[in-house]
């Protein structure tokens, strides 16, 4: 565990809020955005395309796959929270890539 101090934990606690804030007051108006938004609750491209699934969403006619939802978060940033969400994504995968 990273050695915290008042001043470390204070910087972490206001970069958590803003991400909080970020999520709750986002406008999910088209299906990217929403993707977005679900993706950075879940943290699980499988849950995002179940509940797209579940609601009806569809790309094209076609229902919500893995490889749609993993494009939409991994493609170029279009927003703050995407940017957010795409460099978490990263992270996530970034040990399998080195398999």
């Amino acid at each position: 565990m990273k050695i915290l101090t008042v001043q470390t934990a204070k910087e972490e606690i206001r970069r958590l809020q803003h991400f909080v804030n970020l999520v709750e007051s986002y406008e999910a108006n088209s299906l990217e955005k929403w993707i977005v938004k679900e993706y950075s609750y879940t943290s699980s491209i499988r849950e995002v395309v179940s509940r797209g699934n579940q609601r009806g969403y569809e790309s094209n006619g076609v229902e919500l796959d893995h490889e749609f939802v993993k494009n939409i978060i991994a493609g170029a940033p279009k927003d703050e929270l995407h940017r957010l969400v795409r460099a978490n994504y990263i992270l996530k995968i970034k040990p399998s890539k080195k398999k």
